[in-house]
């Protein structure tokens, strides 16, 4: 459901460009972590599955189309959150790493 549907797919080809899912979950996540070179890969992969999970919940319960751009508006939403609560030892990181998708 995460990886495999091309909504998701197209998700986390914003998120990662070059990123090919596979059957083990857990090799997406080793494979997510290589791609993404950044100390906060945890943090992108949850987020990124949460968007995925609500955008799909708006379409199942409010009937609202799934879009690619709402995907990414909730990503940066509660990566800006998650910027509020980083650590100053991983502030410069974080906050280059999302500025490069405003």
């Amino acid at each position: 459901m995460f990886f495999h549907c091309p909504f998701a797919k197209a998700c986390w080809s914003y998120l990662c460009g070059n990123f090919t899912p596979v059957a083990n979950v857990h090799l997406n996540v080793e494979s997510l972590k290589r791609k993404l070179k950044v100390p906060f890969f945890m943090e992108i992969i949850i987020l990124g599955a949460w968007s995925i999970w609500k955008v799909r919940n708006d379409f199942i319960f409010n009937q609202r189309t799934p879009s690619l751009y709402r995907c990414r508006q909730l990503f940066k939403e509660e990566m800006n959150l998650v910027f509020h609560r980083a650590k100053r030892k991983n502030y410069s990181n974080l906050a280059s790493w999302l500025a490069s998708f405003r």
